[in-house]
């Protein structure tokens, strides 16, 4: 069994590397498969479907000197820049698993946020970037 902390996330877009994030959420494929029933109280039949894979959000504690900067590169490069998020299982000492390759998402960039305001809250500021995912490897 693995713990879903067991993996590194990382993102580029547009070239520009942006580190380790805190989690991913997202990047399922799925796909829609008709169903119908033919006359004579046949059995029903399947017609296959093309899949597509949903997208992928990444998110990490805001930090000043870091995320500033980022979030200033990368708002202009929403809808534009292509990017990739890796995805990479550790073992219970955070060393790659051996054998695994990393999972790739690949797509455009189309968000960029940060979290809300609010003059009384002393939670912790978030950045997330999300992605429409075209690939996975």
């Amino acid at each position: 069994m693995t713990a879903a902390s067991q993996s590194q996330i990382t993102a580029t877009i547009a070239g520009i590397p942006t580190g380790v994030w805190d989690s991913r959420a997202g990047g399922e494929t799925t796909a829609e498969v008709g169903k119908r029933r033919p006359g004579g109280m046949a059995p029903e039949t399947a017609r296959r479907g093309r899949g597509t894979t949903g997208d992928v959000t990444i998110s990490r504690g805001y930090e000043l000197g870091r995320d500033n900067v980022l979030e200033r590169r990368l708002r202009p490069l929403v809808g534009l820049a292509d990017g990739s998020v890796n995805e990479q299982l550790l073992d219970l000492y955070g060393a790659p698993v051996p054998n695994s390759p990393p999972t790739t998402w690949s797509g455009v960039l189309t968000g960029v946020n940060v979290s809300d305001s609010d003059s009384d809250s002393d939670e912790d500021r978030t950045i997330e970037l999300t992605f429409v995912i075209t690939s996975v490897a």
